[in-house]
């Protein structure tokens, strides 16, 4: 019995530190170079949140985030990558520890709200390939 006690116990601690670990995500459809500024400005201006590192080139930006008095570290990573219709897209990943996710959900569709507002409409998808694109054909013989 008291094997499976301490594994329950386990098992538990293992998925709470599992879940301090989470981060909540979102794939936008607009480009990272669009996106990056955005964010930034989102994060310093429209939030007013304390930027306190950030790098375009690694895709983060760690900043502050001040609650009832107490101070709690956040982070934005953004990825480029492409969405389901093969357009460039960019995906954000949030994560503020000591907030629950909600408090990043939140933040994330703010933002979301914020770059279609400024960046508008994302882009139609590119057009499928033709159904033999790229299909070698074998040249026809010439029957002598």
């Amino acid at each position: 019995m008291k094997k499976w006690v301490g594994l329950a116990l386990a098992t538990a601690a293992l998925l709470v530190a599992a879940l301090a670990f989470a981060e909540t995500a979102r794939l936008v459809p607009y480009p990272y170079e669009r996106v990056w500024p955005a964010a930034v400005r989102f994060l310093r201006v429209n939030q007013k949140l304390k930027i306190v590192e950030k790098d375009l080139e690694s895709g983060y930006v760690l900043f502050e985030l001040v609650d009832d008095g107490k101070i709690f570290q956040g982070a934005l990573e953004l990825s480029r990558t492409k969405d389901p219709d093969r357009r460039e897209a960019t995906r954000l990943s949030l994560k503020i520890a000591g907030r629950p996710s909600y408090i990043e959900d939140a933040l994330l569709l703010k933002l979301e709200r914020k770059l279609k507002g400024e960046l508008g409409e994302p882009l139609a998808p590119p057009p499928l390939p033709a159904p033999d694109a790229g299909v070698s054909q074998k040249p026809t013989s010439d029957p002598k």
